[in-house]
């Protein structure tokens, strides 16, 4: 029986992909730290940023979608964030059998703004303002290139 050579792994440090992840490893750690100071976790901190973009509320259905999770994920967190009034459920004026989840006038919304613009700062606060917009713009475009790859 042959065996197989092992893989040449010494290469996979200077791949951008094993860059990002460890961006998002780094991100991750810093943000769920932050956002235990205010009370938060990071799956209602990202509802909560859907819902900041939806004044008028979102069905559980449409905030699973945006958030890439299945309805039961996010009728877990909704009932976590309805308990303690970032959140609440009100009736869907298209559909009477429906309900929406919206934002309520306690939702942690200046302090989770101020939290990412201070990760922000950490993060790329050395690079000038040109090279965070064409960090911008080069994330933007490989997120999109990924997400167009993806769909069926």
């Amino acid at each position: 029986m042959k065996s197989r050579a092992a893989p040449d792994l010494t290469g996979l440090d200077a791949l951008v992909v094993t860059k990002l992840w460890a961006l998002q490893l780094v991100f991750q750690a810093r943000l769920e730290q932050r956002l235990a100071e205010v009370g938060l976790t990071t799956a209602g901190f990202r509802l909560v940023g859907e819902l900041m973009r939806a004044p008028e509320g979102m069905s559980q259905r449409a905030l699973a979608q945006r958030l890439g999770v299945k309805a039961p994920t996010v009728s877990v967190a909704i009932s976590r964030l309805e308990a303690d009034g970032v959140v609440e459920r009100v009736d869907d004026p298209d559909d009477p059998r429906a309900w929406r989840v919206r934002l309520t006038a306690k939702a942690p919304l200046g302090p989770g703004v101020a939290l990412l613009e201070a990760l922000e700062r950490e993060a790329v606060g050395a690079l000038s303002a040109r090279d965070r917009r064409t960090l911008a713009a080069l994330l933007t475009r490989v997120t999109n290139e990924l997400a167009s790859r993806s769909s069926p």
